[in-house]
């Protein structure tokens, strides 16, 4: 069996934040892959993949890395089996395995037709070497002791890291009307009864390429998500701050954490307070959630013998936006496991829509390109029975020929586009203005002659 190596550092007075100590630690690994996430007071990052698995956007074909080998095969059972089988036979359970899962996996698992991207639809991995940071204690564990000593060096001399705030001129409105255009073919889908509830996205692409973390770095300051993350894997990138969890599993307690109404969080406090309480009160957004609950409930229910709403409601500031958040949770039925629970509650009700096979075939017909990993899901997995699903919004995302924004709103009978559209603006305004473009970097690194 395989040593575990561990180092333990405390950090003194003067240290960089973690943010900070997160972002040098990515610049020193971004020809590797990575993945790096934040919960609570905790940083979670995986540096370099010991071990990986890649299903590729049309779910045909498998990839499995293990220390640099290649092999490759058909895929011949669901794309969960197959996730299983890779961590049955090359995970311990000791450290974590970090992953992410496109907006597709829903379609293909559930057997609807859809537009393949570029972006796997399920890819796991396992690092070579993982760095805990939680108050001031900071945890390597990896099994290359050389490795080890030397994440740890860096780690003690580790400075400030100042990032350029460049910014590529990004213009987030809908000049040609084409997503007021699809907010109106929507409502009339729903008048005729195709569903009750869908939300119609709007993707912005961006001219130049970015620096993911020195846009971590800019963006967490400005944002307060539920989840972070930035990730490189498998030639894609992307960095979020996640207002939401698709689900999580913890000690047999499986939870999904429904967002659903939405207004800015930007101007003084007596106009932030205004917007809040036009939220709680304006009847469609209560309307949007309530149905969202509902449904929550009823997912819970095929996984559960019973399903609470812990949390109804209450208003959830996310960076530049606030919105009405609800805790629908159960106990997890033993016959089940994490990826039973996947299955069932991805995409979020929040993400797709009501019914949510409905709903995704409408986005299939309603946008112009797939949505890859947006509205998708960043993974931790901590044991056989633990898991989070970060909902993937808020996010930029970087593939080899291009990278973007995206966002999406609403859409009820009740809808009005305007309204609709604006909602995209202010969740947009959550990771545009914070993306710093790589050749600003280039450019500060030439100049202080590094």
């Amino acid at each position: 069996m395989t040593r575990i190596i561990e180092a333990s550092i405390t950090l003194v007075a003067g240290h960089p934040e973690r943010v900070n100590l997160v972002t040098t630690l990515l610049k020193n690994h971004q020809g590797h892959d990575y993945y790096a996430y934040e919960r609570g007071d905790c940083w979670y990052v995986g540096l370099g993949a010991s071990k990986s698995l890649v299903i590729d956007s049309r779910g045909q074909s498998a990839t499995i890395i293990v220390d640099h080998e290649e092999r490759a095969h058909p895929v011949k059972t669901s794309l969960s089996d197959v996730a299983r089988d890779f961590l049955d036979q090359h995970w311990n359970q000791v450290g974590r395995v970090f992953g992410q899962v496109g907006f597709n996996y829903a379609a293909h698992t559930r057997g609807y037709s859809y537009s393949p991207g570029s972006w796997p639809l399920l890819a796991l991995m396992i690092p070579r070497n993982e760095v805990i940071l939680r108050g001031d204690q900071v945890q390597v564990i990896g099994y290359d002791s050389n490795e080890v000593l030397d994440l740890t060096a860096s780690i003690k001399e580790a400075s400030h890291v100042r990032v350029p705030r460049h910014i590529p001129a990004i213009g987030t409105a809908d000049l040609s009307g084409e997503y007021t255009s699809r907010v109106q073919r929507a409502q009339a889908e729903i008048t005729n009864g195709q569903y009750l509830k869908v939300i119609p996205s709007r993707a912005v692409d961006i001219p130049e390429r970015v620096d993911m973390p020195g846009t971590l770095l800019q963006g967490r300051q400005s944002n307060s998500p539920s989840r972070t993350f930035c990730l490189n894997h498998a030639g894609y990138q992307a960095t979020g701050f996640s207002p939401e969890l698709v689900m999580s599993l913890d000690k047999g307690v499986v939870k999904t954490e429904p967002l659903a109404g939405t207004r800015s969080c930007k101007g003084t406090k007596a106009e932030v307070a205004k917007l809040r309480q036009e939220l709680e009160t304006d009847s469609k957004e209560i309307v949007e959630h309530v149905i969202s609950v509902k449904e929550a409930i009823r997912e819970i229910g095929q996984l559960c013998d019973r399903a609470t709403v812990d949390d109804f409601m209450s208003v959830r500031e996310r960076g530049s936006v606030q919105h009405l958040g609800s805790c629908v949770a159960g106990h997890l039925a033993p016959e089940k496991d994490m990826w039973d629970a996947l299955n069932v509650l991805f995409p979020s009700i929040t993400a797709s829509g009501i019914p949510k096979q409905a709903a995704i075939e409408a986005i299939e017909r309603l946008e112009s390109r797939p949505r890859e990993l947006y509205s998708g899901a960043v993974l931790m997995l901590e044991g056989s029975d633990s898991m989070e699903a970060a909902l993937v919004l808020r996010t930029v995302f970087q593939g080899p020929d291009q990278q973007w924004i995206q966002a999406g709103a609403g859409v009820i009978a009740e809808s009005k586009a305007a309204r609709e559209l604006e909602e995209t603006c202010e969740k947009l305004a959550s990771i545009a203005p914070y993306i710093v473009s790589e050749s600003a970097v280039e450019e500060k690194d030439r100049r202080e002659g590094v």
